[in-house]
C-alpha cells in the first residue's frame, strides 16, 4: 500500500500446521457477520481455556507489539488481529521461536469481528498506526470509526484502557474528537513514550522523522447504546 505501510515483499514461509493449530486463527468476515455463534469469542476463556487478563491488538502486523506483551506479561493473554496473511506469519513464527503460549494471532478483517467481543472481557486495547484513509470529513466512515470504538470500548473491564498511536495529525484529531465527544473516556496521557510501546511502523516512522502522536484513554461508565 501508500507510503510503505503494509510491508507486502515479505518473504517468509508459513507456519507449520502444528504451529498454526497453537497460534493462528483464520476466519472469514461474512461468516462471523451471518453466523456469530459458530465463533468463540474473543475472551480468554474461549481462546485461552483460562480466566487470565486479555489484551487485543487491533490491527498487529507484524506482531512486535503482540509478541513483546506476551513475554512481558506472562500472566496476561493477548490477542493480535490482522488481515495480512504474510505480517501474521512473522508474529506467529516470533511466538513459536520465542515459546510463547499466551498469545494468539486471529486473520480477519476486525470490522467484521465485533460482534465476537464481549462485554468487561479486555483489559487494554491497542489501535496503533492504522492506514491513514483520509476520509475524516466524511459522515459515512466516522459512523463506522464510531461503531468500532463504542465495541471496543464495551468490551473494556472497569479502567480497562485504550491505547492509540498515529504519525497522521489528521487522523489523531479525528479519533481523539469521537472518543471525547461521543465516548465516556477520560484522558490519561498523550506521551506514548511513557506506555513503553513499540511497534515496526512506530520505529519506522520515527526514523524518519516523523512526529507521532499517541493517547491513552481509561473506560469509565458505559458506551452510547450498551
Amino acid at each position: 500500500m501508500a507510503r510503505g505501510r503494509h510491508p507486502t515483499r515479505l518473504h517468509i514461509a508459513p507456519p507449520t500446521q502444528e504451529v498454526a493449530e497453537k497460534y493462528l486463527r483464520s476466519w472469514y468476515g461474512g461468516d462471523i457477520i451471518r453466523e456469530p455463534h459458530k465463533f468463540p469469542g474473543l475472551t480468554s476463556q474461549e481462546l485461552f481455556g483460562n480466566n487470565n487478563p486479555l489484551e487485543i491488538d487491533f490491527g498487529c502486523g507484524m506482531g512486535v507489539l503482540t509478541c513483546d506483551r506476551a513475554r512481558q506479561n506472562s500472566g496476561s493473554n493477548i490477542i493480535g488481529i490482522d488481515f495480512s496473511q504474510k505480517p501474521i506469519f512473522c508474529g506467529i513464527h516470533e511466538a513459536h521461536k520465542s515459546g510463547l503460549d499466551n498469545i494468539k494471532f486471529v486473520r480477519c478483517n476486525f470490522n467484521a469481528i465485533m460482534p465476537l467481543l464481549k462485554p468487561s472481557s479486555i483489559t487494554k486495547a491497542y489501535y496503533l498506526f492504522p492506514n491513514p484513509s483520509r476520509d475524516y470529513f466524511n459522515k459515512r466512515a466516522n459512523e463506522g470509526r464510531m461503531r468500532f470504538l463504542a465495541a471496543i470500548y464495551n468490551a473494556l473491564a472497569d479502567q480497562g484502557q485504550f491505547i492509540f498511536a498515529t504519525d497522521s495529525s489528521e487522523l489523531f484529531k479525528c479519533m481523539e474528537t469521537i472518543i471525547k465527544s461521543e465516548l465516556q473516556y477520560s484522558n490519561v496521557s498523550v506521551d506514548l513514550d511513557a506506555s513503553g510501546i513499540c511497534t515496526w511502523y512506530r520505529n519506522i516512522w520515527e526514523s524518519r522523522g516523523k512526529d507521532i502522536f499517541g493517547i491513552t484513554f481509561s473506560k469509565t461508565g458505559n458506551a452510547p447504546g450498551a
